[in-house]
């Protein structure tokens, strides 16, 4: 499977959110024209044998390809420890993305601070098309606004959706002019392309603003939420429940794509 290929991953634990998980992999993979990998990771608690979980994953990619024949689909099952886990599937296997139900947060999320690309929780089992045609990226004076900002547009690119900047208002003028600057230069990228994108003004400070991000994109019903994640919540955080755990958790049906704050991720090839 060393083919140089990018990758959409799905977390197959054979849990009931699984098969909602692999349908959300497939819009994603399809849209952006890259593979699908079912990974399955050996619990050793439970003693698994990786011939039968293998066998599992082999029924269920032989029936997603019977049904997408443009769509190439594989299967991985990995008895590592997952930490070394995720370094092989981004350095080994081009993964873009991994996506799981959202069940699997607690599992997978302490772990996104090792991982060089993203994981997206899903939970909706129908009208995923309009879910992946609104996409919400708060802007405000950190880093990864950037970050967060390529890869929706992936999505604009691939998918013509509308992006919308969620931008903070900061008091203090040197927060605000970082603010202003990483919107211009968002703007300036997403210049370069033709789908549709707007300003939405906050007034909401960046502390505020994974909180009012969430507020608006549930306004919408159907749109996907970009976040950056750190593995260092504060106190603050917790208290005014600004955790992205807490985030997923009152998501409802949205898609909630967590970027690793502190790491570069793997880009998007075209």
């Amino acid at each position: 499977m060393e083919n140089g290929e990018q990758k959409i991953f799905v977390w197959c634990n054979f849990s009931e959110g699984m098969d909602d998980s692999i349908l959300h992999g497939i819009m994603i993979a399809s849209t952006l024209g890259k593979e699908l990998c079912l990974f399955h990771l050996l619990d050793k608690k439970l003693h698994e044998n990786v011939e039968v979980a293998e066998a599992r994953l082999r029924g269920t990619t032989a029936k997603v390809s019977g049904y997408l024949l443009n769509l190439k689909v594989r299967y991985l099952v990995r008895d590592h420890e997952m930490v070394k886990s995720l370094n092989e599937l981004s350095e080994r296997y081009e993964c873009l993305a991994l996506v799981a139900h959202k069940s699997s947060t607690k599992d997978l999320l302490p772990f996104l601070q090792y991982a060089a690309f993203p994981f997206l929780f899903v939970s909706a089992k129908t009208a995923l098309d309009q879910i992946y045609k609104q996409i919400i990226v708060p802007v405000g004076y950190m880093k990864k606004s950037k970050d967060l900002a390529l890869w929706a547009s992936y999505l604009g690119r691939h998918n013509n959706a509308m992006i919308s900047l969620f931008l903070s208002e900061e008091e203090w003028g040197e927060d605000q002019k970082t603010v202003k600057n990483n919107l211009f230069s968002i703007q300036r990228f997403f210049g370069r392309f033709k789908f549709p994108f707007q300003v939405i003004e906050s007034h909401t400070p960046t502390w505020k603003l994974q909180k009012g991000s969430l507020g608006h994109a549930l306004s919408l019903k159907f749109a996907m939420l970009i976040i950056a994640s750190s593995d260092k919540t504060t106190f603050l955080d917790t208290l005014l429940g600004l955790t992205e755990e807490k985030v997923i958790s009152k998501s409802e049906d949205l898609s909630v794509m967590c970027v690793n704050s502190r790491r570069d991720f793997y880009t998007f090839c075209s």
